[in-house]
């Protein structure tokens, strides 16, 4: 019964005072809004269950390397499947890099595939809705050409024909049998449109690590004995194949699915989450200040329920209601600011740079975190004036002109500290996105070793019979280049196995006659005019040029990182490289330049070691096993804008080849900016919550000043009817704000410097304590914080001594 008296009380004062009301609630949607929207992402993409049956149970395995762990070789995955004992099932997957031509309709379409073992289905525990899986005879190297359709490519391609399993479609020229189609909405790590056997070869010797290896743990197995298990089987692989393991190999890592694919996006959530709290930490803060403002008003009111024997929990209980019930209403509109929000976040981040982002929305833990989160911030904002009401002397509060709202000095102190408080925490946040900002605009200024201006670029997927081999292709390539360079405005054209800033193929290189040069290194497989379309500047030798043909003495170029590393000591023209040894038809072939360094992973790291082909030259196996991989884009240096030739471009593919369907049509542009998006994305939600800090900061100390000098209105009259000037009252009020600022700049200061550090991995040229940065922000905030202070010291100039007076 007492409840619902506080309840219903509190309502009433709560409505009594809709202006104290509605800006306390918007204060806490701010926050409260902020935190539910990063939870909202934080929950799909680390807390929600992957949506596969006792998907606990699924595992990633992998080779555990001194510093990581990575993906396993055929060989490897062939001795783990089968010498384990702690799985039920052990499946194998790899993206087929090189992508699937489906034919039949108006237009050819190039699909997503993803090239999976026997027992992938098992282990993930889904299996087709229509049909049924693979078996592993067709998971063999002779096994027959079967396929697995998604069940929106189905839908779309296909208008769902339940009829459709057992017939044959068209991919990459041949015919593969529909053997199932899977369940609606199902997606693996990536989105993939079909599903065909990874046939590995049980007798490969395949010394490449591309396959991602999954694992289902039998019933009542626990983490810790798998992986007791798999070292075991590690200790076997390393007795019978010592030669195939890494120089940093040490074991078999097993750990859930779920982490495996979170790992690397795990720190930049936590730091988010971190900011938003110090964000709703403000917006208590700004909240307590209020709460501690309307308390000063109440004190007679309190005095008077005491007198009249109401105890001290009673009235601290009805505070604490009345904090919890602003609260609520405030996750209720935060709640609501979370579902826009978390909309806007979603359609931020990058393609594939945060797994399941797109799973973001409210469920049922989201409700309760908000509901947690409110009642927990009512308790914080208000637990100052209930215990500032338990304080109250009656005797004191019940004189006559007590209740005009006087403060004692507890309560002001209390006051001060809050503002100082939430002027620290601004400045942690204002340092972050700061260094987030300083960070982006060196990355801009990096020279990425070639010019994008000016660039189209396109890929296609020559697959199937026509083009297996190298012959096939370069007639390909030199028929499509004369089109394409017959068309208006276009200056050069080329083509390349891999665009820099964006997909990546690494093989085995070593010098020839030193085996301990044998290393992963980035290739390249490139047309004659490749360098002068991207504008790679050559260091030494020459470029290639169209004597550069099969049959011809074969030749390489190495970029500088490579020369560096590798060919350093006797000079790298005229040396040999050997490309894959171990695919039969490789040979040496001679170092004849080498260019400049051009970025790969990202503008904030080194260039990697690469080696640049001729298509023309390339042994046929080794084609085949580096088109599993990529697929063939076109660059074309243009003299208009280069998106403005993309329809005269598609159509001149489609008469040279109708069933290569022409994909990923942009700019050199727009590769390079793609590649600068999640620092893009770091930056603006650090800055946003940051802007949001300083934003209630400002307004929390303009709040204090401006109830100060209302408190000192008496003060200010009597010190201005004894001569005080203007300029006078201005400086008293300034150096009281300035005073609490400057504090809290401080301590700021402090925190910041320790706490940026976790943000070291984010940023590009600046150091996570740069004093210049600091020293800005730090200048910016007491700006910020003399603003504030001024606006309500201007009014207090302008108090008339006589009102003031009569008002004491």
């Amino acid at each position: 019964m007492q409840t619902l008296q506080d309840l219903r009380y509190g309502v009433r004062m709560l409505l009594k005072r809709p202006g104290f009301t509605l800006v306390a609630i918007a204060t806490l949607a701010l926050g409260i809004g902020a935190n539910t929207a990063i939870f909202s992402v934080v929950n799909a993409v680390m807390l929600r269950p992957l949506p596969y049956p006792e998907p606990e149970r699924v595992m990633q395995l992998g080779l555990d390397l001194s510093g990581g762990t990575m993906t396993a070789s055929q060989p490897k995955f062939v001795f783990w499947r089968d010498h384990q004992q702690s799985f039920e099932a052990v499946a194998a997957t790899q993206g087929v890099g090189s992508g699937i031509n489906l034919a039949g309709g108006d237009e050819p379409e190039y699909v997503r595939g993803l090239r999976v073992s026997a027992d992938f289905f098992s282990v993930i525990g889904i299996g087709p809705r229509v049909g049924r899986g693979f078996t592993p005879q067709e998971d063999s190297p002779t096994g027959e050409r079967v396929v697995i359709l998604s069940h929106e490519l189905w839908q779309r391609r296909f208008a769902a024909d339940p009829a459709l399993v057992g017939k044959a479609i068209s991919l990459n020229s041949e015919n593969y049998t529909v053997v199932g189609v899977m369940p609606e909405g199902f997606e693996y790590t990536s989105p993939a449109d079909l599903f065909v056997p990874l046939r590995t070869n049980p007798a490969s010797r395949d010394e490449g690590h591309n396959y991602t290896v999954l694992g289902r743990l039998r019933p009542g197995v626990t983490l810790a004995q798998a992986n007791s298990d798999m070292q075991l089987v590690f200790a076997g692989f390393k007795a019978a194949y010592p030669q195939m393991l890494w120089k940093r190999e040490t074991g078999i890592s097993v750990r859930p699915y779920l982490e495996s694919l979170t790992v690397s996006v795990r720190p930049l959530l936590l730091i988010l989450l971190g900011a938003v709290g110090f964000v709703l930490l403000i917006a208590c803060v700004n909240v307590a200040n209020l709460q501690l403002v309307r308390a000063a008003a109440r004190q007679r009111e309190m005095a008077i329920r005491r007198a009249m024997g109401a105890g001290v929990g009673r009235i601290v209980r009805q505070l604490v209601t009345e904090g919890v019930l602003l609260a609520l209403a405030g996750g209720a509109a935060g709640l609501l600011l979370a579902v826009w929000g978390t909309e806007m976040l979603v359609a931020l981040v990058p393609e594939r740079m945060i797994p399941r982002v797109a799973e973001s929305h409210p469920d049922w833990r989201v409700l309760v975190f908000t509901l947690v989160t409110s009642v927990v911030t009512g308790l914080i904002f208000a637990l100052a004036p209930a215990i500032q009401a338990a304080r109250v002397d009656v005797n004191h509060s019940l004189k006559e002109g007590e209740g005009k709202g006087t403060v004692g000095v507890g309560r002001g102190r209390l006051r001060n500290v809050l503002v100082i408080i939430e002027v620290a925490l601004s400045l942690v946040l204002l340092a972050g996105a700061a260094l987030l900002v300083r960070s982006f605009a060196n990355l801009r200024q990096v020279e990425p070793g070639f010019d994008p201006h000016g660039v189209l670029t396109f890929q296609i997927a020559p697959n199937g019979a026509r083009y297996e081999t190298t012959a096939g292709n370069a007639d390909l390539f030199r028929r499509a280049l004369e089109r394409i360079k017959s068309l208006p405005g276009v200056e050069a054209a080329a083509v390349t196995s891999n665009l820099p800033l964006d997909a990546w193929l690494n093989l085995t290189v070593e010098v020839e006659g030193r085996p301990e040069s044998q290393s992963s290194t980035e290739y390249r497989m490139v047309t004659p005019e490749y360098f002068r379309v991207m504008k790679m500047k050559l260091k030494e030798g020459r470029e290639f040029t169209e004597a550069d043909k099969a049959g011809a003495e074969s030749v390489v170029i190495v970029n500088e990182s490579y020369a560096r590393r590798f060919l350093a000591k006797d000079g790298p023209l005229g040396q040999h490289l050997v490309v894959q040894r171990s695919v039969e038809g490789s040979r040496p072939i001679e170092v004849v330049g080498v260019v400049a360094d051009a970025k790969q992973f990202g503008l904030n790291t080194q260039a990697p070691p690469t080696v640049f082909v001729p298509i023309d030259q390339i042994p046929d196996k080794l084609l085949k096993v580096a088109r599993q991989f990529v697929t063939m884009k076109f660059v074309i240096r243009t003299s208009v804008d280069p998106l403005s030739l993309a329809a005269a471009v598609k159509k001149e593919m489609l008469g040279l080849d109708a069933s290569l369907p022409v994909t990923a049509v942009r700019s050199m542009d727009q590769v390079v900016e793609r590649s600068l998006a999640p620092n893009r994305l770091n930056m603006t939600l650090l800055g946003v919550f940051a802007a949001i800090g300083l934003l209630l900061a400002a307004v929390g100390i303009y709040g204090v000043m401006s109830y100060s000098v209302a408190q000192r209105t008496g003060e200010i009259g009597i010190r201005m009817a004894l001569g005080a000037r203007g300029a006078d009252v201005m400086k008293l009020v300034l150096r009281h704000g300035m005073k609490l600022a400057l504090v809290g700049v401080v301590t700021g200061l402090g925190g910041a410097f320790a706490l940026t550090r976790v943000m070291e991995g984010m940023l590009f040229g600046v150091s996570a304590t740069d004093p210049l940065t600091f020293t800005v922000i730090a200048l910016l905030l007491v700006a910020v914080a003399l603003l504030a202070c001024w606006l309500p010291a201007r009014r207090a100039t302008k108090v008339d001594p006589l009102v003031a007076l009569r008002y004491e």
